[in-house]
């Protein structure tokens, strides 16, 4: 169970971040690719993981559900769709940190209609999980484009495995 709001917000920081850098790797003019018709672009990931920021904190704050869209005319570029995840991960992160710990623990209507009430920091671990889901779709798509997708903490499976080997006394 998460307990602080605030300690959540500061966790939250950290996965962005991360996200960040794989939305960063997307060359600018490749944006709008897509691997086939009909599947999202790499710019409608972006814009989604923006409005479902909004959405899933909209949900534990206010207690209702509410998705933007992420349509292309809401932020065309990778910059302008950038700085539009910037500004409204700031703005949430602001209400999560102004938001009381003990609201943690209260539940909040399920998005489906007739489905069991969801206490908020289960919909904070699902907006985490949603952010991991679309960074890993990007991923892919960063592979398919011939591109090499940034590595999650900064090492490559090479450096652990010769990291892991020099900590159990052995050389890689």
């Amino acid at each position: 169970m998460i307990a602080s709001a605030r300690g959540f917000a500061d966790y939250f920081d950290g996965v962005r971040r991360r996200t960040v850098g794989f939305f960063r790797a997307i060359p600018a003019e490749r944006i709008d690719w897509a691997p086939k018709a009909g599947e999202y672009t790499c710019g409608d990931i972006v814009r989604h993981v923006t409005a479902t920021e909004r959405m899933f904190v909209g949900a534990v704050v206010d207690g209702r559900w509410q998705y933007g869209g992420h349509d292309r005319a809401l932020a065309p570029t990778r910059e302008a769709a950038l700085a539009d995840l910037d500004a409204v991960h700031a703005e949430c992160g602001a209400r999560l940190r102004a938001l009381g710990d003990a609201a943690l623990a209260d539940t909040r209507p399920a998005l489906e209609q007739g489905a069991a009430p969801v206490r908020a920091w289960r919909l904070l671990l699902a907006m985490v999980e949603h952010e991991v889901h679309h960074r890993s779709q990007l991923a892919s798509y960063l592979t398919w484009m011939g591109l090499e997708a940034p590595d999650i903490f900064g090492l490559g499976v090479e450096d652990v495995e010769r990291l892991t080997a020099s900590t159990a006394g052995r050389t890689a």
